[in-house]
């Protein structure tokens, strides 16, 4: 919606005229980096099939790299409503594979975990990142039911990118509101 009323160009094209019909929600994006643990391998469903995320992560993520949650996850008041997707990144990702980053550069080489919310509101009002992390790895903790062995991890550094009303709000009728796939036409 913003990209539409800030751009005359964009808002004079037809397609767009429902925009201001759609909604959207806000996501918070947390990479942590964690201090590795021993190699789990053999793991199915990714890219790569080894990780060095806690052993009991490892085992609780072994059938899949990637897990979708509902909302009222651990009693965690900020995740009320937030839904959120966990990802073993070094099981998805070249660059974060076992081995893919150790000594490269001078950076020592770490597990990858992201955690995508979603419908995360009370979240990106949290403006410190460490406490946005912390959050995350109890939530994480919780849904896997590995207790203290995440909640207790090292975490090396951590990136939190806040995206308010970012992300489509699917609902009934929406898509009759959205452009096509291809615009070609404009107004004069």
């Amino acid at each position: 919606n913003n990209i539409v009323a800030a751009s005359p160009p964009v808002s004079d094209l037809d397609v767009v005229a429902d925009f201001d019909k759609l909604r959207g929600v806000t996501c918070v994006a947390v990479r942590l980096f964690l201090k590795p643990d021993v190699i789990t391998s053999g793991l199915s469903g990714g890219q790569y099939d080894s990780t060095q995320l806690p052993r009991k992560v490892a085992e609780a993520m072994k059938d899949s790299p990637v897990l979708v949650c509902g909302a009222e996850i651990g009693a965690i008041p900020e995740l009320k409503e937030a839904g959120f997707c966990i990802y073993d990144l070094q099981r998805l990702h070249d660059e974060f594979k076992v081995g893919a980053q150790d000594n490269k550069d001078g950076i020592e080489e770490t597990a990858v975990l992201e955690i995508d919310f979603f419908r995360a509101d009370s979240l990106a009002d949290i403006e410190d990142d460490n406490e946005v992390a912390k959050i995350a790895l109890k939530a994480v903790a919780s849904v896997l039911n590995v207790g203290s062995e995440l909640t207790n991890a090292e975490i090396v550094d951590v990136a939190v990118v806040r995206a308010r009303k970012a992300v489509s709000h699917f609902a009934p009728k929406s898509a009759s509101y959205s452009p096509p796939v291809k615009i070609t036409d404009r107004k004069s």
